[in-house]
């Protein structure tokens, strides 16, 4: 689609898309571009987030994909150079398109055209930059949010099952939702104070915002299974982070030829895709 439209002239599997992308027409769009003051410059960090996560809360694996997105709404300002902010990158590997300068990169972590008579497409979304980080376990350190999970059999193939959950305090994680698989039996919630829906194959368990006020807390459920409490597995983990994982950020945007620094809207999506606690 338009949303990863490739530089002109370069081949679309040159640059294929990170996902998740944020949509670059329709409400979705005019929302994140009203969001950002509207300006005719968009920068969009998008960065998902992946990992395995055991019932014992040990991390298994954990990845990271994110993408920097330019959208330029006026074509007079299609002339630019992005200074970026790198911070704390954690060893994830950055790659700028094949248009952009790499020595001007690589140096100077800046992103412009090598051709810089030539300006960035306007009026669609390009992904000048995009990285990844496959981290082994112990190199990760703390993951955003951890599970631990306790299971008892009460009764003849009935079981008593806690989930725990423990979030480091660095970031406030939006939206947390704990998807739990069932097959045999609706289970049934004993605890009191949680928000969860029971729906014809999962329970949804809704934390919402997880900040240093509720780093940590639990869930209880009895079900009846077929077999074993592998039917309660894998546990699907969803929510979103006002910062990527990867500090990746821009700091300014200027135009090529008189080097004024011009405005620009910032938008952020990071959110975890394939999050599991197997």
């Amino acid at each position: 689609g338009e949303a990863n439209a490739p530089l002109a002239g370069v081949p679309q599997q040159a640059a294929p898309p990170v996902q998740p992308t944020v949509p670059s027409q329709g409400s979705a769009g005019a929302a994140a571009a009203s969001m950002a003051g509207g300006e005719p410059i968009q920068v969009t960090i998008a960065e998902a987030l992946s990992a395995r996560l055991s019932r014992e809360g040990q991390l298994e694996s954990f990845e990271v994909k994110g993408d920097l997105q330019l959208r330029i709404s006026d074509p007079s300002l299609t002339q630019l150079r992005l200074a970026l902010a790198l911070g704390d990158t954690k060893g994830a590997q950055l790659n700028a398109h094949p248009k952009v300068d790499k020595t001007q990169f690589k140096n100077n972590n800046i992103i412009q055209l090598t051709d810089t008579s030539k300006g960035f497409p306007a009026n669609n979304s390009i992904q000048v930059m995009r990285w990844r980080l496959t981290a082994k376990p112990e190199d990760v350190g703390e993951p955003p949010i951890k599970f631990t999970v306790w299971s008892s059999e009460i009764a003849a193939n009935t079981y008593s099952i806690t989930v725990e959950y423990e979030a480091t305090s660095q970031d406030t994680l939006k939206d947390v939702t704990v998807t739990i698989p069932y097959s045999t039996s609706e289970p049934s919630v004993s605890s009191f104070d949680a928000v969860y829906e029971v729906s014809g194959d999962s329970i949804d368990w809704t934390i919402g915002d997880v900040d240093e006020s509720n780093l940590s807390g639990s869930f209880e459920f009895e079900a009846q299974t077929a077999g074993d409490e592998n039917e309660f597995f894998p546990m699907s983990v969803q929510f979103s982070r006002a910062a990527p994982w990867v500090d990746v950020d821009v700091g300014g945007v200027s135009l090529v030829s008189e080097g004024a620094d011009v405005g620009f809207g910032r938008n952020v999506r990071c959110v975890a895709e394939g999050y599991q606690v197997v």
